[in-house]
């Protein structure tokens, strides 16, 4: 049994508030086998959980399956919640006992994914649980639970228990909007590409269901409403039960993270104090993944790019080519191609930015910040706040890209400004938002300084303009990106 600690003193999450130290949950994250990525997935679950702000974290490892479990001894007694990552070989009988009595007796629990696929032979967790798949489970496990009439029921009829079609981009429906762990979420939002479990079912005592998704046939499910987030009381614990979250990459999606983190605080606590909604929340439409932030050296400073790839960015409309070389990120035109952006996962509102960037004496180019993506405005065309780069006295000076109001500097006829940026030079840039205060600067020489409040928090985007048939290729370069949340 390996005990990692990782209660780290670290930044929140944009969406989430600063919470005490002594006001921090303990939750322990139990993991070791699992026919999912556990190495992988349970960093991220745990980052999320420290990064709320809410909680502090331990993990505890399994032995490897098939190996001796006598040293698997987890003292539940220690932690206001436990979050299960595992899926493996049965607990020996006095861990199971010590479980159920812990949840049993008031203790918060969460299952993740595959961990309702875990112990279908052991009683007491398959009914905090609810539901589960797999491993032979079926009718005489308990029923499905099926939406009829707009309610979910219980469904006796026989037949497996546990499936899911393609992978794939599913909406998620909340069902009990009055719900702490639900309260003040959309009525439905695109959850990020991930396997969409169907035909658990089990005990289902004491269950409410929270959000649910239509498994299609198209995809190969069941044509049924799945729930997927669920809620259990078992004795006097609680029991937050998520099917989501099978891969790295479905864990980026901020509706995992927010109903992790709430799904956590409530199985504690009974409340939930996380309530305020990100600004990059899903829509009904359209994915929102955050990938977590690296972790800031000592003055809250975090690289937004690692030198070596395009980790935690994503390209945005037109089709320029975006690479790295020799640790610079690399702009180039491609001839007719819209303007293109690589915008950042992550949503920032109040920040300092700092960079340096070179551009050909032909391309214009910009920095957006507080910018975003939508399909409701023009099928997903990257919009707000441009810090432009170019070579004709505009530089650091600010447009709204896509927007209809021009230049939002209004005063762009300083000398000294219009001069600051040096054409076949690496130029530093400084970027400070902060309420609805927007300062810039190029290479230390004050440039823009505007009050507005349109935008309260978007993506960093890096853009290359688009260019004529006949006409490039142009590049534009950007290197030591970093950032810091004020």
């Amino acid at each position: 049994m390996a005990y990692r600690s990782i209660a780290l003193v670290i930044i929140a999450f944009l969406f989430f508030g600063d919470l005490l130290a002594a006001d921090k949950l303990r939750a322990l994250i139990l993991d070791g086998q699992n026919n999912h990525e556990w190495p992988k997935t349970t960093p991220i679950l745990r980052s999320i959980l420290e990064y709320s702000g809410r909680f502090t974290v331990d993990v505890v490892t399994s032995p490897r399956s098939g190996e001796s479990l006598d040293s698997f001894r987890p003292d539940f007694s220690k932690y206001n919640v436990v979050v299960s990552n595992y899926n493996g070989d049965l607990w020996p009988e006095s861990v199971r006992t010590a479980f159920a009595k812990y949840v049993e007796d008031g203790g918060g629990f969460v299952s993740v994914h595959a961990a309702n696929n875990a112990f279908p032979e052991w009683a007491e967790y398959n009914e905090m649980i609810g539901v589960g798949g797999w491993k032979g489970r079926d009718e005489e496990s308990g029923p499905y639970l099926r939406l009829r009439g707009g309610k979910f029921v219980r469904d006796e009829s026989t037949g497996r228990g546990g499936h899911h079609g393609t992978q794939h981009d599913f909406v998620m429906e909340t069902r009990d909007p009055d719900h702490p762990i639900m309260r003040g979420l959309p009525p439905r939002w695109m959850h990020a590409k991930d396997e969409l479990y169907d035909s658990l079912r089990g005990p289902a005592k004491n269950l409410t269901v929270l959000g649910s998704a239509l498994s299609t046939k198209e995809t190969n499910g069941s044509g049924e409403h799945e729930p997927l987030l669920m809620a259990i009381h078992y004795g006097n614990g609680r029991v937050f039960h998520t099917a989501v979250g099978h891969s790295p990459h479905a864990m980026t999606c901020v509706g995992f993270h927010v109903t992790l983190a709430r799904g956590a605080e409530w199985a504690a606590t009974r409340n939930v104090t996380l309530t305020k909604l990100p600004h990059d929340f899903p829509t009904a439409d359209m994915p929102s993944r955050r990938d977590l932030p690296a972790k800031p050296d000592a003055e809250g400073w975090v690289n937004l790019f690692n030198g070596k790839d395009l980790s935690g960015w994503r390209q945005v409309n037109g089709t320029a080519k975006y690479s790295v070389e020799d640790g610079v990120i690399v702009g180039t035109t491609n001839e007719g191609s819209p303007n293109s952006f690589l915008c950042t996962t992550n949503y920032y509102g109040n920040f300092e930015l700092k960079l340096e960037v070179k551009v050909d004496t032909q391309l214009n180019s910009g920095i957006q910040v507080r910018s975003n993506s939508f399909r409701g405005f023009r099928d997903y065309r990257v919009h707000g706040y441009q810090v432009e780069i170019a070579t004709n006295g505009t530089a650091g000076y600010i447009w709204d890209e896509a927007g209809n109001r021009g230049w939002l500097t209004k005063n762009r006829n300083d000398p000294a400004a219009r001069a600051a940026f040096k054409d076949g030079e690496w130029n530093r840039y400084r970027v400070i938002f902060q309420g609805d205060s927007l300062k810039t600067w190029v290479n230390d020489v004050s440039v823009a300084n505007i009050k507005d409040d349109v935008t309260a928090a978007g993506f960093i985007g890096l853009q290359v303009h688009g260019i004529k048939r006949g006409t490039g290729p142009y590049q534009v370069r950007w290197r030591n990106l970093v950032l810091r949340e004020l």
